[in-house]
């Protein structure tokens, strides 16, 4: 009886901790307001950012998030949250969404 407690209380505590981290990337920044859209394919989801984003953390070179350049060099697909790296940012050192921004002290990365 008490291991079934246990069980229940972890994942009713996984489901809260999952929810509120969706809910907070979806508060953060505006899907519309940086052009960006969800890419569904088999296996994963990533955002996909419009290169031409000046401030966007996934277009600057200081962003330590897992993301990827289109051949054609006019997206960027991001499949995670990513360090700030800049000391010049106000969220350096912490944890930030690819479409957090703008940024003053933003920088273009140099695969774009």
């Amino acid at each position: 009886m008490h291991n079934e407690k246990r069980r229940t209380l972890i994942k009713c505590s996984g489901i809260l901790l999952g929810t509120g981290l969706l809910t907070s990337i979806g508060t953060n920044a505006s899907a519309s307001e940086h052009k960006v859209q969800m890419n569904k394919r088999k296996h994963s989801r990533s955002v996909a950012i419009n290169a031409d984003n000046d401030g966007v953390c996934a277009t600057c070179r200081y962003w330590g998030g897992m993301r990827r350049v289109s051949e054609d060099k006019n997206t960027v697909y991001s499949e995670s949250l990513g360090w700030c790296n800049n000391p010049e940012s106000h969220h350096y050192q912490s944890m930030t969404t690819p479409i957090t921004g703008p940024m003053k002290s933003w920088e273009k990365w140099e695969a774009l």
